[in-house]
């Protein structure tokens, strides 16, 4: 039997119930559809679109009392903390703090935006290119205009595709004038991301008393900020750039000389550490919601897979015959079990090939319900190529069986049983 041959009865037995070959394509569709969309958001997370910064670390300070949280977690540190950011060690320093806000240019609607304060380091520290006007400077950082920078796709949202620079931005009932532009990288092979950032210096924020999305609360603040600002909760991000080991020794030294004249004051400091960023990354990418999702695909796989498999072992029983009969014009046992398996393979890339589709479209539609998302969800090489391999060994390993047995069936008992 040719190559030819087999993919004929293949296609021929295929087309003889289209029901049920509708039904194996709908369970391989819906498994490797949920698999795919799985990997693709699992990818998505653990994508650093700052992986080309090399010695940024986070400031971590440990503190007793509070809420148990996961012993990975980092340990913001609380804005009296700040202070560290006037050390000579670092090269480069910036505090960071988010919120989310409704922005307005003029007059004009209200658009959801994610305002991070920070300073003008951040930028350089990150790799987030000027597109157009400038970074504020020192002086208008912590001057009476507040000046903001926008991503491309605030600039996108707010201004409708026209140049932001110049114009006024309003923000908590309060006018910012939008200094530049800038491009705030994608993860590798991902999109462009389109969530609208704001980038405000800390000053400006501190002034006007924003109160940061996340507080890690180890202490009752009471409702006012000044009272936040003066306890020991954590909301702020401490970034240090310390290019060589002298640097980061000194920088981590002066750390334990600020948690032991902390300490001395009366405050409850255990101690503090330089957290790599890339540590930082991996921890903030390991969502256990996601992991869980992952996991729950993977079994609806199994799960369709398995379901294929009976599929094919009915399908196959129903030909005994059919299969009896090539058996005895001269069709040798290895013959029958590939012309077998290539059916349950045309099925599975047939599922794979749809199973894309939905998986692409499903994606998008996340993108569409759930507004607060790290990144902008997407089917892309790596989770394609995946999800193809998978579509493979899932057909492979729903008709080995089937057609193992049916390969190994005498032709005078097959003719026997029907």
């Amino acid at each position: 039997m040719t190559a030819g041959d087999a993919l004929r009865l293949a296609l021929r037995s295929l087309g003889r119930q289209p029901g049920h070959t509708a039904i194996m394509l709908l369970a391989f569709t819906l498994g490797l559809a949920a698999w795919t969309a799985a990997r693709a958001v699992l990818h998505g997370r653990a994508s650093d679109p700052f992986a080309s910064a090399r010695g940024v670390y986070f400031v971590s300070i440990r503190r007793e009392g509070g809420a148990l949280v996961d012993p990975r977690a980092i340990d913001t540190p609380s804005h009296r903390d700040r202070v560290l950011l006037e050390s000579p060690h670092p090269s480069r320093t910036s505090d960071l703090f988010a919120v989310t806000a409704a922005g307005s240019a003029g007059d004009g609607p209200l658009v959801p935006v994610q305002v991070a304060f920070c300073t003008r380091d951040l930028f350089g520290m990150l790799g987030a290119p000027v597109r157009s006007g400038a970074i504020w400077s020192p002086a208008e950082g912590a001057g009476p205009e507040r000046p903001v920078v926008l991503s491309e796709a605030a600039e996108r949202a707010l201004f409708a595709g026209a140049s932001g620079v110049g114009r006024t931005l309003r923000l908590f009932g309060e006018p910012f004038r939008v200094a530049g532009v800038v491009a705030v990288p994608a993860p590798p092979g991902a999109r462009s991301p389109r969530v609208a950032l704001v980038f405000a210096p800390s000053a400006a924020g501190i002034a006007l008393g924003v109160r940061p999305v996340v507080v890690r609360e180890t202490e009752d603040p009471g409702g006012s900020f000044d009272a936040l600002a003066a306890s020991d909760n954590g909301w702020v991000d401490l970034l240090v750039e310390l290019p060589d080991e002298p640097r980061r020794a000194a920088f981590q030294a002066e750390l334990d000389a600020h948690v032991e004249r902390e300490r001395a004051r009366g405050r409850r400091v255990l101690g503090a550490e330089l957290v790599p960023r890339e540590r930082m990354h991996a921890l903030r990418a390991d969502d256990p919601g996601t992991s869980l999702f992952a996991l729950l695909a993977d079994v609806l796989l199994g799960a369709c897979t398995l379901n294929v498999a009976r599929l094919l072992e009915g399908k196959i029983r129903a030909r005994r015959a059919e299969i009896a009969v090539y058996r005895a014009f001269g069709a040798s046992s290895r013959d029958v079990f590939l012309a077998l398996l290539l059916e349950a393979a045309l099925v599975a890339a047939s599922g794979a090939a749809l199973a894309l589709g939905v998986a692409g479209a499903s994606l998008a539609l996340v993108n569409r319900v759930i507004h607060l998302r790290p990144v902008d969800y997407h089917l892309d090489a790596r989770s394609a190529a995946a999800a193809v391999v998978a579509a493979v060994a899932a057909g492979l390993l729903a008709g080995a069986y089937p057609a193992y047995c049916a390969a190994r069936t005498p032709p005078a008992e097959g003719l026997r049983r029907s």
